[in-house]
């Protein structure tokens, strides 16, 4: 237990606190997905599975290997350059996560987690009143998660919104990072 405590720390260490903000930032963006090497330190920011699917690529490799081929000689004879770029960039951020011993995967927030930042922002930031009223009944309502985006992208408090999910993403990524168990 105590070799395990120790490597999560060290995991911790080897990442900057600047790379800790930017995997939270794009796990508030809806199409990303972070890769953390725990050897290393080593961060890779991608786009999850389904949204790289609708360009054709996956991680399946050894079902999609002769597909892959037909579709790569289709694709160069008729893909404009930013197209291939892209594909080429996926491919090799896939070969470097693939080259790693280990890798922790952290996905954006499932809805129930999600829906307690918000929560936890009308309970800790918004004051009692009106406004904190119309919050609750937002989240109460059906498609909460829009009537709460509404409400506060115009009020006063949308600043203090964006500083509040950022800290709190930040605090999920490194609980991701600290909840990972090596296989030592």
């Amino acid at each position: 237990m105590q070799k395990d405590i120790k490597f999560k720390e060290d995991i911790l260490s080897k990442i900057p606190d600047e790379k800790i903000r930017e995997m939270a930032e794009y796990l508030s963006m809806q199409y990303n997905v972070c890769y953390v090497n725990p050897d290393t330190g080593e961060v890779e920011i991608m786009f999850t599975n389904d949204y790289l699917a609708d360009y054709g690529i996956s991680w399946d490799y050894e079902e999609e290997e002769e597909k892959e081929k037909e579709k790569e000689k289709e694709d160069d004879e008729n893909a404009q350059g930013w197209q291939q770029d892209f594909h080429d960039d996926i491919k090799a951020q896939m070969a470097r996560i693939d080259s790693w011993r280990h890798f922790i995967r952290i996905e954006k927030p499932d809805s129930h987690e999600s829906f307690a930042i918000m929560e936890n922002f009308v309970d800790e930031i918004i004051p009692e009143g009106k406004l904190k009223k119309q919050f609750y009944d937002a989240l109460s309502r059906k498609h909460p998660f829009s009537n709460f985006n509404y409400i506060v992208h115009n009020c006063k408090y949308r600043d203090e919104w964006f500083k509040f999910r950022q800290n709190a993403l930040e605090e999920y990524v490194k609980n991701h990072i600290e909840r990972y168990k090596p296989f030592l």
